[in-house]
């Protein structure tokens, strides 16, 4: 599904603070917009509105379609007591979430206490978004892709390794190939590039530049930046300003210095 995502007027921060304001960004299928500035500008906070996990202190974010998949995945690549590599993929590919999803509509379904034609437009709602997830040969397509990583089945044991037994270098691993084995229609990157490797970066790379959908992402790796992004967004912390440039990151830096 090509898919595109629209800020309009948007302020973000907390509700003693505001970080940033009057961002307007559209994000199309093929932009690759990175998003800069200090420490503590709300480089994190924008991704997370735009995702939707947070609400914004102004202004709105839409989706066309308004079903748009939308993947954030945050920088900390966040370990749960317990969770196994499989677990933690199907989380971070959204599979888990429209897992749950469809199984909840086919409960509803199934017991037949509400309006039959609603409960099954809520399921097939909720089947389709699981397909779209990818969630249907999931299992099937991860222990290749892991095994392209290095992590192959006698190393890593998706079913059953937690992912609280891998290394450092291992977690980002098993992140880029959440990563490679998702299904977004737009991709929201915070630090993708966090404890990779040479070869992860050179993936990550390749993955960002073959992706149909859009892109939103935060990084302090400059060689990531300008070999990335189509255009830059700057977040001014002691303004609380955006300001767009166009052009890629090498353009950005030179119209920063000339401004």
């Amino acid at each position: 599904m090509t898919a595109t995502l629209v800020a309009k007027d948007l302020a973000g921060g907390f509700a003693h603070r505001t970080l940033f304001e009057g961002v307007n960004l559209t994000v199309a299928p093929g932009d690759v917009v990175g998003v800069v500035g200090a420490n503590g500008a709300g480089k994190s906070t924008l991704l997370r509105i735009l995702a939707g996990d947070i609400e914004p202190l102004a202004g709105t974010v839409s989706l066309a379609p308004a079903d748009a998949f939308v993947g954030w995945l945050p920088q900390e690549h966040q370990r749960i007591q317990g969770e196994t590599v499989a677990a933690y993929i199907a989380r971070r590919t959204g599979s888990t979430a429209a897992t749950q999803a469809m199984d909840a509509a086919a409960a509803v379904l199934a017991d037949g206490a509400s309006d039959a034609d609603a409960a099954a437009d809520a399921y097939a709602a909720a089947l389709d978004r699981w397909l779209v997830t990818g969630a249907a040969d999931l299992d099937e397509r991860m222990p290749a892709v892991l095994a392209d990583l290095g992590l192959d089945c006698d190393a890593v044991q998706p079913d059953s390794t937690p992912m609280t037994a891998l290394s450092g270098g291992q977690a980002a691993r098993v992140g880029l190939a959440a990563l490679l084995l998702s299904r977004f229609d737009i991709v929201l990157l915070d630090e993708p590039t966090n404890d990779l490797d040479l070869d992860g970066l050179d993936r990550l790379e390749r993955f960002v530049a073959d992706l149909r959908g859009g892109v939103v992402l935060v990084s302090h790796d400059r060689e990531f930046l300008a070999r990335s992004v189509t255009r830059v967004l700057e977040l001014d912390l002691a303004q609380s300003t955006a300001t767009g440039f166009g052009g890629g990151y090498e353009s950005y830096l030179e119209g920063r210095a000339v401004g």
